[in-house]
């Protein structure tokens, strides 16, 4: 196998209809994009207008998101941005292997630069991330550089990713993403800087824990004050 192409597995995610190619040794995808999934597709009746106007991933990695999303609102058209080329390719692969390149397009760019364009300004009724959870400075970093964009905000900060969002979403859009639950604040404050105003929110708790870990959040471009918490969710 060369550096290009390296080696690489194929799995099929639990309770998914879809077959994923992902580095052996590099990032492979976690539960959290299919925890984020059954939290759209548990209210789509709230975005589904939404998804009408067509959806963007931020971060697409191999393209898990996307394409699971795509199994669940069959007429919608989604992009992915990935800035990594060679996670961007395995999710073009992706795309064909699951026959869904018809509705699921991959771009290779940076999003700070991809949302300056003007064909994916102000495009999409929703935008949703399963984006890095940890600040450029925290922890320590892994040996494997793919491993370490996709954990850690090196390509962008977390308010550069809420700007990207607000400047992709059309005027009514809903940007939709997993995060850490320690970040809560920090990430409503940088969400709010750009106009975009949390509406939905839930909180995952692994077993026996005695804090929340992950919050699954909606927040709507241009929308009022006033946040639904949903009943927390123990996995």
């Amino acid at each position: 196998m060369s550096a290009e192409n390296p080696p690489t597995s194929l799995d099929q995610p639990p309770g998914c209809d879809l077959v994923i190619e992902q580095p052996v040794r590099g990032y492979r995808y976690n539960q959290d994009p299919f925890h984020l999934v059954n939290f759209i597709a548990g209210r789509r009746q709230l975005w589904q207008a939404g998804f009408a106007r067509g959806c963007l991933d931020i971060g697409c990695g191999v393209g898990v998101l996307p394409l699971a999303l795509a199994r669940v609102f069959p007429e919608t058209a989604f992009v992915g941005i990935e800035i990594q080329p060679e996670l961007a390719r395995l999710a073009l692969a992706n795309c064909r292997r699951n026959r869904l390149a018809d509705r699921v397009q991959i771009i290779t760019a940076d999003h700070r630069q991809a949302a300056t364009r003007s064909k994916l300004k102000n495009r999409f009724g929703i935008v949703v991330s399963n984006p890095p959870y940890y600040p450029a400075g925290a922890g320590r970093l892994n040996r494997c550089p793919q491993k370490n964009l996709a954990r850690h905000e090196l390509a962008g900060k977390l308010d550069d990713l809420a700007a990207s969002a607000a400047a992709f979403l059309d005027a009514r859009g809903v940007f939709i993403l997993v995060f850490p639950a320690e970040r809560l604040f920090e990430l409503s404050a940088a969400l709010q800087r750009h106009r975009l105003e949390p509406k939905r929110l839930q909180v995952l708790t692994p077993a026996a824990a005695d804090r929340a870990a992950t919050i699954l959040l909606a927040a709507r471009k241009n929308g009022q004050p006033g946040v639904v918490i949903d009943p927390p969710v123990e996995l």
